[in-house]
């Protein structure tokens, strides 16, 4: 295939976009009926033709749709790294055929339809969303969905009564899954009609019978079999999706590394959180079960949960509440805590990617907690009142997590019966931590961090220093 290089640029012009499209008429044509129109667009590399059997386009035996096949077979070096640059030429070329097709033949304004896989797949997104007013519906399969939207475009296309079909593979490169989940986000959000489906595999075309489903329901056109449900979720093994920070359990593991080597640790956690994310609200609720050696020796245990909401749309603000349901310390009575909770969140900062971010998750949080004092009426210590917490997250696409905390805090180290002798039970401590986690395969975060701990027995004991290496893992939907 031959190139005309664009002047003072590296990324050529593509020959094909001064040829015309290959324009296909249906079995049975007749030239007195209207007739809908399906541009079907191509993978990299590959002529449209070659995929069109796959959607239910055969040429040889469709007599439903004049086909449009556009001319070429894109490669990576002519649409990267300015994607915006191709799609402005392939548009241009496109919007040239569509003109010969309703000037030439009794094709249906009102019923012209787009669809691809993988580069096709973001054509028909980039397509649409430039031109909320020419297409009537997309399949859009395979395709990060990044190309940006103007404003009002959703709004144009859900008056149009616009419909997409978004079909994903369940092991798919994140930058994928995740750009096509921020496109069905932002059409769910702005009413724009869709059916969202997950196919076995991973940046693999979607089974014949699942594109023709979709092509007849974008189309509504009959002879082909109804769709799938809108949302669809295939079955798979454990570890072959792609995290969307819904849901996790999480684990410290049974060691930490200081000064002596590996040890058995003095801490050990095991929890379980959820988020529950909309447009313009959040909330999130964690549990999890502690136990910690004090400057006693005697470990104490708690059984704690919390719940944040927060309102916003990128910037979210909001508190919440957390508590312990059970506790106790060397095998004595402990008494419980309440804690007051504020917090910031940001959904996809400048640091996430284009196309690998989720159009609902919370990426960065910062929270706030602070621990009521108990026996305010017998005199508690100075630690108990003046005590605050911060813990951070950052979430960098679909590979790095990375934490930070800082908290000076209680924490009872003997049993006691009232709460008169609780001040002179508590260790104080000041403690900083910083983690770096990194997803492999995508459900499964194995986290890394340094813990400094500085702790005193109140209300004269000695301070006491020390710093671990600590490990952890996460297992996330």
């Amino acid at each position: 295939m031959s190139l005309v290089p664009l002047s003072g640029a590296e990324q050529p012009r593509p020959a094909y976009f001064d040829q015309p499209a290959q324009i296909i008429l249906p079995r049975g044509y007749n030239r007195t009926r209207r007739y809908p129109v399906f541009v079907l667009l191509p993978p990299t590399g590959v002529h449209s033709s070659v995929v069109a059997r796959n959607f239910g386009l055969d040429p040889a035996t469709q007599d439903t749709f004049i086909l449009v096949f556009p001319a070429g077979s894109p490669t990576r070096r002519e649409y990267l790294p300015d994607f915006i640059s191709f799609v402005d030429g392939y548009e241009t070329r496109l919007l040239t055929d569509l003109d010969r097709v309703m000037d030439e033949y009794p094709a249906d304004p009102d019923r012209v339809y787009v669809g691809g896989y993988s580069l096709g797949g973001d054509l028909s997104w980039a397509l649409s969303v430039r031109n909320p007013d020419l297409f009537a519906g997309a399949v859009i399969a395979g395709s990060r969905t990044s190309h940006p939207v103007s404003d009002g475009a959703l709004e144009t296309l859900a008056d149009r009564g616009f419909r997409a079909a978004f079909l994903i593979g369940n092991r798919e490169a994140p930058v994928r899954y995740r750009g096509i989940n921020v496109a069905r986000g932002r059409f769910d959000a702005e009413g724009v009609t869709f059916t969202y489906e997950e196919y076995s595999g991973s940046h693999e075309i979607p089974p014949s019978t699942m594109l023709r489903h979709a092509v007849a329901w974008v189309t509504g056109e009959e002879g082909i079999p109804a769709p799938a449900p809108r949302v669809a979720a295939v079955a798979s093994p454990l570890v072959e999706h792609t995290s969307r920070d819904r849901f996790a359990l999480w684990a410290e593991l049974p060691g930490e590394v200081g000064t002596r080597g590996l040890v058995t640790p003095a801490d050990t956690a095991i929890g379980w959180r959820a988020e529950w994310p909309w447009p313009e609200f959040y909330l999130r609720s964690t549990v999890a079960f502690t136990t910690t050696t004090t400057s006693t020796g005697a470990v104490a245990h708690r059984l704690y949960q919390d719940v944040f909401a927060a309102t916003g749309d990128r910037l979210l603000l909001g508190g919440g509440v957390g508590g312990e349901w059970a506790s106790d310390v060397g095998d004595g009575n402990a008494f419980n805590t309440v804690d007051l909770i504020a917090g910031l969140g940001v959904r996809n900062p400048w640091i996430i990617p284009a196309g690998a971010y989720d159009p609902l998750r919370v990426d960065a949080l910062l929270l706030l907690r602070y621990t009521l004092p108990r026996g305010i009426a017998e005199g508690p210590a100075t630690a108990q009142v003046f005590n605050l917490r911060a813990d951070s997250l950052l979430r960098i696409a679909d590979r790095f997590v990375l934490d930070a905390s800082l908290a000076s805090y209680t924490v009872q180290n003997a049993p006691v019966d009232t709460l008169a002798d609780l001040s002179g039970a508590l260790d104080h401590r000041v403690q900083w931590e910083a983690g770096l986690g990194v997803r492999a395969p995508s459900p499964l975060l194995w986290r890394v961090g340094y813990r400094g701990r500085r702790t005193r027995a109140l209300p004269d004991g000695d301070p006491h220093t020390r710093g671990v290496w600590v490990a952890s893992v996460e297992y996330s939907y």
